[in-house]
């Protein structure tokens, strides 16, 4: 295993943060885009409740207390709040602060998208009490942006070292964002039944809702046959097992460079126990503590990443 410098080292572990933080992104921005219909049409009731859901989702610990009924106040607090470090336009200040010290890896046109992206929300004036008034084409605007991103890293990367590690930092922030939306909407935790708005809010943020009109008449939807999805192998790219094949695939690719033993080992484990619960089937009330454990474990996982490039 050769010797890497510390300017190598940095190098990776910005590529690395620039990946996570894009995903983090992307999933706060289609959050809002997807909520925000539901949020302006629900009662104050079905929002507050919905909100704690969000919150929940996207893993947000902290946020003023006379939030929940104030739609305005919540989408300002999710795109547009500095204050927020899990905000998107946080998240993409972040992205675009590792990816600035990436510029001589890193194609012009991918700059360009996040360099753009990053502009549009910064540049834009909000408040919680005044949001702009074109918002759902605005956040679709970003969205779009970040997604093209997405799309000319397969057209305009070399798959090398630092390409491994930014595709393993996207996988891993996937997987994690997942899990803790399934973990918010697990029935254990939500008695009554939600309206059918939410549920379609919810799956298009995780990018569900075409594949699961396909696959489940909307009157059989349920939390049971939707978790289903997330655990098969081949039907979504989005699913955990395909995301973890993913990481444990880049994290061979760099084997031989780095020493990547005890997060391919932990990656592994939580691959086998994601595959046996696909056999065991979805029961609700077994399948809670399963999503909490995931987050735990790509934490983990992500500790022994670090710990590999210090």
């Amino acid at each position: 295993m050769m010797m890497k410098t510390n300017g190598e080292r940095q190098r990776l572990e910005n590529v690395y943060w620039m990946a996570r933080y894009a995903e983090r992104a992307l999933l706060t921005l289609n959050v809002a885009q997807n909520y925000l219909g539901y949020g302006l049409e629900a009662s104050e009731e079905n929002w507050s409740s919905c909100w704690e859901r969000i919150k929940k989702g996207l893993r947000i610990s902290r946020c003023p207390a006379d939030f929940s009924g104030k739609i305005a106040c919540c989408f300002f607090f999710l795109v547009f709040d500095p204050d927020n470090s899990l905000s998107a336009f946080s998240s993409l200040f972040s992205a675009r602060e590792n990816a600035k010290l990436l510029r001589d890896w890193l194609p012009l046109a991918l700059w360009e998208e996040l360099n753009s992206a990053y502009f549009l929300i910064s540049s834009t004036t909000a408040s919680s009490s005044n949001l702009p008034s074109s918002l759902y084409p605005f956040l679709r605007n970003i969205l779009e942006r970040l997604l093209l991103i997405r799309q000319w890293e397969d057209y305009l990367l070399e798959e090398d070292c630092l390409w491994a590690w930014l595709k393993i930092g996207e996988s891993l922030e996937k997987v994690g964002n997942s899990a803790a939306f399934f973990f918010a909407y697990h029935p254990a935790d939500n008695k009554d039944p939600l309206p059918f708005e939410e549920w379609e809010a919810f799956l298009s943020s995780l990018f569900l809702l075409d594949l699961i009109k396909k696959k489940i008449p909307l009157h059989e939807l349920s939390f049971e046959k939707i978790a289903s999805y997330m655990f098969e192998l081949s039907l979504y790219s989005y699913s955990f097992p395909s995301q973890l094949n993913k990481i444990l695939h880049y994290m061979e690719l760099l084997s031989g460079q780095w020493a990547m033993e005890t997060a391919q080992a932990k990656t592994n484990e939580l691959l086998t126990k994601v595959l046996e619960r696909a056999k065991e089937g979805f029961e609700a009330e077994s399948t809670k503590k399963l999503f909490l454990d995931i987050q735990i474990e790509c934490n983990q996982i992500h500790q022994y990443l670090l710990s590999a490039l210090a």
